[in-house]
């Protein structure tokens, strides 16, 4: 679980599926990935989960998180249910949702 105010780094390196298959980011041909403003927390995992303006994120990009949103609700099993974990992050001035799964403390 990550703290408000807690630097940390994405991760993108083959960090687009769970390990359960689902997506948790659009991932560019580059490996970049695309965070959006929100995550919609009633109809993950479906088609359309990534909502509002995106932003590019790069692998080891470093961020500063602000706040836990959930989970979303219809996660009900999987090995690693904190990986579903949403948070909202403060990444270039712009507030967006990342899943866990994509976050890796700087300092531990």
């Amino acid at each position: 679980m990550f703290k408000p105010g807690q630097i940390v780094t994405i991760s993108t390196r083959n960090k687009n599926y769970t390990n359960d298959g689902f997506l948790t980011c659009p991932i560019e041909r580059n490996g970049d990935m695309r965070l959006y403003e929100r995550i919609d927390l009633e109809s993950y995992p479906s088609w359309n989960d990534f909502k509002g303006k995106s932003t590019k994120a790069s692998d080891g990009e470093v961020v500063t998180v602000c706040r836990l949103i959930g989970r979303p609700e219809r996660i009900r099993s999987g090995c690693d249910f904190s990986s579903y974990d949403i948070y909202e992050i403060l990444m270039h001035g712009k507030i967006r949702q990342v899943f866990s799964h994509n976050l890796f403390p700087l300092i531990e």
